[in-house]
């Protein structure tokens, strides 16, 4: 073997074997970006707030997660955009089941209304005195009319 070989071996194995601590020896940054993921990387973004992660080295320490508060691996106390995302589509869901329910109701109360005034044409009215009178006929007409559009138009999609 030639000597520049024996040479050459020797600093690409002396290479080898230091690069894993040259790699460790580079600082660590963590930065979350304007979606609310969190980054690490070997360099500090251009814009943006980046902190230096402390890298622990061997296998017997315990995680920076449980042995200090403050470390960057702890969950954050904001929820996460999409976090926020999830829950505001949560809360227009329960807002529409609400609005679904009450409009249900009056189209039930609708419904009521055509089934009393479609079939009599006498139909009788109390009052809030407790005075009884007979409904005209035209506002019969009018009514029903009223309350079958009411159910035409809100009520098709609830049963």
């Amino acid at each position: 073997m030639r000597f520049s070989t024996i040479i050459a071996t020797i600093f690409i194995a002396i290479t080898v074997a230091w690069l894993p601590y040259c790699a460790s020896a580079e600082e660590v940054y963590r930065w979350v970006d304007e979606n609310g993921v969190v980054h690490f990387g070997d360099r500090a973004p251009d814009k943006g707030d980046a902190e230096k992660v402390a890298i622990q080295s061997g296998s017997d320490t315990p995680s920076p997660a449980a042995s200090d508060p403050e470390s960057p691996f702890t969950e954050p106390t904001e929820p996460s955009y999409a976090q926020q995302r999830r829950d505001a589509r949560q809360a227009l869901k329960q807002e529409r089941a609400a609005e679904a329910e009450i409009t249900s109701e009056i189209c039930q109360q609708a419904r009521d209304v055509v089934a009393q005034l479609e079939p009599s044409p006498r139909v009788n009215v109390t009052h809030e005195d407790g005075t009884v009178t007979r409904m005209d006929d035209n506002d019969r007409l009018e009514g029903l009319a009223e309350a079958k559009a009411f159910v035409s138009e809100n009520c098709d999609k609830f049963p």
